[in-house]
């Protein structure tokens, strides 16, 4: 576990906490580290989860099918991210979303209860790693009330222009790179993928943007 120590310091789980005390608190905590193939099901929708995730490798998508099998992406993964977490905190019986890999995947699960509760040495690292998951499940919250507000666009347009301005927003750049290809931000949009990519032709044309794959530059900001 302790060539995971430099990437899990850059999780947001264990902000606060140092390199040193980081590599007692993995034992102490049981974490574990399992490798995933490109495309393998890291959570299967209708499982029940104990664990959270926490990417240390690759990366990785979170995915929703509706009753007529159309997928929904939720978010996407990348290294240091961490999952699961809102499902498990809540007591979920079974969770309603697949964890896809998108390339080979290394991740480190951690049990909920280890976390949350005191161990048999009394760690003082609890009441941290208690006050960091409520932060993550918090900002996690006002990502998704994000995310809401561009699938509350009405057109195809508004909610190209919304998530690309929130993602510059984001990265205070305004060239930058999105984690989806013209499928994935098609159904993280929830839109047809022809319409899009004829929107993002005419965004192009007006003037709004420019767009090599997944690469974007904002022109009219």
């Amino acid at each position: 576990m302790k060539h995971n120590i430099k990437i899990l310091m850059n999780s947001s789980l264990f902000q606060g906490v140092s390199e040193q005390d980081l590599e007692a608190m993995l034992s102490c905590l049981g974490a574990n580290e399992r490798k995933y193939k490109k495309n393998d099901i890291i959570l299967l929708a209708g499982t029940r989860v104990t664990s959270v995730g926490i990417v240390a490798e690759g990366n990785a998508q979170i995915t929703r099918e509706d009753a007529e099998g159309n997928r929904a992406i939720l978010s996407e993964l990348m290294k240091a991210d961490l999952f699961a977490e809102a499902y498990v905190a809540a007591g979920s019986a079974e969770i309603p979303v697949t964890v896809i890999a998108t390339s080979d995947c290394r991740i480190i699960w951690i049990p909920f209860h280890k976390i949350v509760g005191a161990c048999s040495t009394a760690c003082g690292f609890h009441r941290t790693l208690i006050e960091n998951m409520m932060r993550v499940i918090a900002v996690k919250n006002i990502m998704m009330n994000e995310k809401m507000r561009v699938l509350a666009c009405k057109t195809t347009k508004e909610k190209l222009m919304t998530y690309l301005s929130d993602y510059s927003e984001r990265t205070g750049k305004n060239k930058f790179k999105i984690p989806f290809s013209r499928n994935e931000l098609a159904d993280y949009l929830s839109v047809d993928r022809s319409a899009m990519s004829r929107e993002l032709s005419r965004l192009r044309d007006e003037g709004y943007l420019e767009y090599h794959k997944n690469e974007f530059i904002l022109t009219n900001r």
